[in-house]
């Protein structure tokens, strides 16, 4: 389910890594909603002066980001969208909806940010519904 919609979203958010030279970092941490952790979702680190966007999928609470295959990001600044949606079931006329807050998951909208430096990092996202 998770992946199918992974899948989906990864030709909306994903920019080829080429050429990309300085600090690399890991950033992993915990995503929660109104206290609890996020079951499934996504979540993708924007990078503010511009380059790969950075993603990696959320289960039950926790996350580990990767540019493209290589494990990691460049050090800076980001802006950090989360989302999780239903997968309707096939043939039923079922839209998906989105279970987070559609605030989190634009990175014009988004209040998440992350600084990370060279080495691991761990980062607690706390989202509100309302």
């Amino acid at each position: 389910m998770t992946r199918r919609l992974a899948l989906a979203l990864l030709p909306l958010g994903f920019l080829a890594l080429a050429g990309c030279g300085g600090s690399w970092g890991s950033a992993s941490g915990t995503v929660t909603l109104d206290g609890t952790p996020l079951k499934d979702g996504i979540i993708t680190f924007h990078p503010a002066g511009g380059g790969a966007t950075a993603y990696g999928m959320v289960k039950d609470g926790s996350f580990s980001i990767a540019t493209g295959q290589d494990g990691g990001l460049a050090t800076g600044k980001y802006k950090v969208t989360v989302s999780a949606s239903t997968i309707p079931k096939e043939g039923t006329g079922e839209t998906a909806k989105l279970l987070t807050p559609v605030k989190y998951a634009k990175p014009d909208t988004t209040d998440l940010e992350a600084d990370v430096k060279s080495g691991p990092n761990s980062f607690k996202f706390e989202m509100k519904s309302k």
